[in-house]
């Protein structure tokens, strides 16, 4: 409940954080913040890493964080905080589809028709707005998908995507590894890029400009409790039950994201809710 709390109210501490930063600027201070907690631990785990483990520590840091943070802080500024929290859920049916492709995991039938189930409902998602419209306004009108979100909601797929990628990733290249060593470790790492992306976007000049400490805050609190933390207590939630009852909180995400958008005054309605119960049907067969 907490991790999917933590997690599912991420994006709306993005969206409260582009206020008055831009999403390079934001994505850079998250992973900073990040990191600084994160090193405490690097000091006292890399001695024990070996030469190869550095490359897919990196890897694993470049794919399951530093790019997806750039890549939910840009979406976060063009479509609700709702609507990429419920994307985000798409992660498990990816991580299938790598497993599968990269280490020959077999499909089962009900796991094939768990991802087009899945993906259908991200669709459902992705031209919301246009059916919507259509449904409610324009009933005797041709439907037109304009796809207004669709690139935003792109973003938040390929980042999915690469979390899906970075899990299977882990566990074939870093499973000999501890969870705190595969967590701590890159978040140290993209902790240096991220410095220098974020003051050649002149971060610290927004930063202390009138009117930016509370969305700062919340940036602050992203970083330090929704990336460092959070992966602390996930890591420490697999070693005391299983990897499977800790990916659950996969179904939790987008309940607290959904309720941040109902809170915030965002548009959710019937097509958000099918769209969204499609995905947790899909993750489900899925499993």
């Amino acid at each position: 409940m907490f991790l999917g709390f933590v997690w599912g109210s991420a994006f709306i501490l993005m969206k409260k954080g582009l206020v008055a930063f831009s999403p390079l600027q934001l994505a850079s201070l998250r992973l900073v913040f990040a990191g600084s907690v994160a090193v405490f631990f690097f000091v006292k785990l890399y001695k024990g890493l070996k030469t190869k483990d550095w490359l897919f520590l990196a890897i694993s840091g470049i794919l399951g964080n530093l790019i997806p943070a750039y890549l939910f802080a840009s979406a976060g500024k063009q479509i609700p905080s709702s609507l990429s929290g419920a994307l985000n859920a798409l992660t498990p049916i990816f991580a299938l589809i790598f497993g599968a492709l990269l280490f020959k995991i077999p499909f089962k039938n009900k796991q094939i028709i768990g991802i087009f189930v899945g993906l259908i409902g991200a669709l459902l998602l992705i031209f919301s707005k246009d059916i919507y419209n259509y449904i409610f306004h324009n009933p005797n009108e041709n439907l037109s998908l304009k796809a207004e979100y669709l690139w935003p909601c792109g973003k938040v797929i390929l980042a999915a995507v690469l979390y899906g990628m970075n899990v299977n990733i882990i566990k074939s290249k870093l499973g000999h590894l501890s969870a705190y060593s595969n967590s701590m470790v890159p978040l140290t790492f993209i902790a240096i890029p991220a410095f220098v992306i974020g003051m050649a976007n002149n971060t610290y000049q927004t930063a202390i400009e009138p009117g930016s400490a509370i969305p700062l805050l919340f940036i602050i609190i992203l970083g330090v409790l929704g990336s460092a933390v959070s992966l602390i207590v996930f890591n420490k939630l697999v070693k005391q039950t299983s990897a499977l009852f800790a990916a659950s909180v996969t179904y939790l995400i987008p309940i607290f994201a959904f309720m941040w958008g109902v809170i915030d005054g965002e548009s959710i309605g019937l097509v958000h809710f099918a769209g969204m119960g499609l995905i947790l049907g899909g993750i489900t067969l899925t499993r």
